[in-house]
């Protein structure tokens, strides 16, 4: 575990979080900018552009979730919100800030062929995921629940800059996770291959990482960063999950209920 990659000096010290959190950008960026000008021939620079903006976007709104669910960490430092490169984010926060702001945006950029850059992104978000979780387990977040005797168990060192327990056995969650976008991945590719209308992707990545996210965390062990909707049982983004899934289904069924266009895969 390693909160800080390089210690400079007191005041000048380099995250592994937010180091991780560029790194999941630039390589996800790349990929959306390379697949979408392959397929559907969209700009490079104008598929970069959208990629920037959903990366302030989404760190925006996951931060912002993660503040309101610990208001009182908040409360006494005002400038805490902006300190992004020291963790605390909040995933789903994030991703509905970002729908947002594609469901307005896509339709007024017609170069952009809408749905099926919406595809290309949801590939990108998932090696996004499979890159950044990497990001909590360095720093120590999202953390599992104990579990002695697992073969594939980790320990955390005590270290000031980490939020995690430490000299327990723990589920590696943060693997978990960016398992999970890796597996993600393959499936949507292996989808791709049956050459769906476009948008059904979509509709695919959003079900799956709901049903996903919702499992993993039920190895979870940070309750108080992450929020409980109930106590032991349900957490946060669990409760997400269930609308993001039905947004899924929504977005799937409602593709697939149109004729396929000229051209359209």
């Amino acid at each position: 575990m390693y909160p800080v990659l390089i210690d400079i000096s007191e005041k000048v010290k380099i995250y592994s979080f937010g180091t991780f959190i560029v790194l999941a950008f630039l390589v996800a960026s790349f990929y959306v900018r390379r697949r979408a000008a392959r397929e559907f021939a969209v700009d490079r620079a104008e598929s970069f552009n959208v990629c920037f903006i959903l990366l302030f976007i989404g760190l925006a709104g996951a931060r912002l979730l993660y503040a309101i669910i610990n208001y009182s960490e908040f409360s006494t430092d005002k400038m805490k919100l902006f300190k992004v490169w020291q963790g605390g984010l909040v995933w789903y926060g994030g991703l509905f800030f970002c729908l947002a702001w594609l469901a307005w945006y896509l339709p007024r950029h017609a170069k952009l062929r809408g749905w099926h850059f919406a595809d290309v992104l949801a590939l990108g978000a998932c090696l996004a995921i499979f890159v950044g979780r990497w990001a909590s387990f360095l720093s120590g977040e999202n953390y599992g629940t104990e579990a002695a005797g697992l073969p594939w168990a980790v320990t955390f060192p005590p270290h000031p800059a980490s939020q995690a327990v430490f000299g327990v056995e723990l589920h590696p969650t943060q693997i978990y996770h960016s398992l999970h976008g890796l597996i993600l991945f393959g499936l949507l590719l292996w989808f791709l291959k049956r050459k769906p209308v476009s948008g059904r992707l979509t509709g695919l990545f959003l079900m799956l990482y709901s049903v996903g996210r919702a499992v993993i965390e039920i190895w979870r062990g940070d309750d108080a960063a992450r929020g409980m909707v109930i106590d032991g049982w349900v957490s946060t983004s669990q409760f997400l999950s269930i609308p993001v899934f039905f947004i899924g289904v929504a977005i799937f069924l409602s593709r697939g209920a149109r004729e396929m266009d000229p051209g359209e895969a």
